[in-house]
């Protein structure tokens, strides 16, 4: 019961940039949607939609969600799309100009905001879609791995959604809490630890670093010179570089947990920095999550290295 009220109170933080009236609808939504829903989706003059166990649910005005679409649906004008961004720059967009550039803005509470536009060197100019992704901490989702971490290197795997950076932070939760592992993050975009005014607002354990904002290639080079961890933790692994930190670090005893996006399991050998963080040695085990959840299979790097 705990869990779930924490979950909708994580929904219920995602909100803060909407209008006023877009608010009060999503805020009266029964609970079970809450819960279930892990982004919500706005579109210049379109239908607001919620992605509820992977599937688009319509939102109507009297505050129902169905996945068929109401008699009054929730539409987003252009407008409001502009209000919403300047809101989740916190009026000033300058500030988050880096992470513009790459297509999203940090936000409160770990939860992160995917804008669509019109790119220039600048960043991104005429917004016409934002995709809040809602941030999710849920104590023992990485109960079913955590026995299969053997002190060498994890990779978790699984399409979008599927809950990879929700079992990353637990996992690095029961390492450093119930382990005592000595553990660096590096959270490029404030979704595992959500640091605020120095403090993690998410439960990462107490014997956890975070290196919070930089690249992530970056912050592993600092975590191995200046941190001393036995274990880094990062999101989505996708530059070669990151790969030749994480090489540094296994020269130096440093074991790593991170994540990758797939649509199924081939393609960690497919993917050219997969396929090269797996021949390694740096991971031992191999974690793919289902699309929409449910079955986890826990596979040994060296068999997914065979698979053609």
């Amino acid at each position: 019961m705990e869990d779930e009220k924490k979950l909708v109170k994580n929904f219920d933080s995602a909100l803060y940039a909407l209008p006023i009236k877009m608010q009060e609808c999503l805020l009266s939504l029964p609970p079970k949607i809450k819960i279930a829903t892990s982004e919500i989706r706005l579109r210049a003059d379109k239908p607001l939609i919620l992605t509820v166990g992977g599937a688009p649910m319509w939102v109507g005005k009297e505050g129902v969600a169905d996945y068929l679409p109401p008699k009054s649906p929730i539409f987003v004008a252009a407008n409001e799309i502009n209000e919403i961004y300047i809101n989740l720059c916190n009026h000033s967009v300058y500030t988050h100009e880096d992470e513009i550039k790459q297509g999203f803005i940090m936000m409160k509470h770990a939860h992160r905001a995917g804008v669509c536009g019109t790119v220039f060197s600048g960043g991104v100019r005429d917004i016409c879609s934002i995709n809040i992704r809602i941030a999710k901490e849920i104590k023992g989702s990485a109960d079913r791995i955590i026995s299969a971490f053997d002190g060498k290197g994890m990779l978790i795997a699984g399409p979008p959604s599927s809950g990879k950076t929700t079992i990353l932070r637990d996992a690095v939760r029961q390492l450093s809490e119930n382990f005592g592992k000595r553990i660096t993050v590096i959270d490029s975009r404030g979704e595992i630890a959500a640091v605020s005014c120095a403090i993690p607002e998410n439960d990462i354990g107490v014997n956890t670093d975070v290196i919070t904002g930089a690249e992530k290639a970056d912050g592993l080079l600092c975590a191995l010179r200046t941190m001393a961890p036995q274990i880094v933790a990062f999101d989505e692994i996708s530059t070669e570089r990151e790969v030749d930190m994480i090489m540094e670090g296994l020269h130096s005893g440093v074991s790593v947990i991170t994540t990758a996006h797939i649509g199924e399991g081939r393609d960690l050998v497919k993917r050219p920095v997969t396929a090269r963080l797996l021949k390694s040695g740096a991971i031992s085990k191999v974690v793919i999550l289902n699309r929409v959840g449910g079955n986890v299979e826990i596979l040994n790097a060296k068999d997914v290295t065979s698979w053609q």
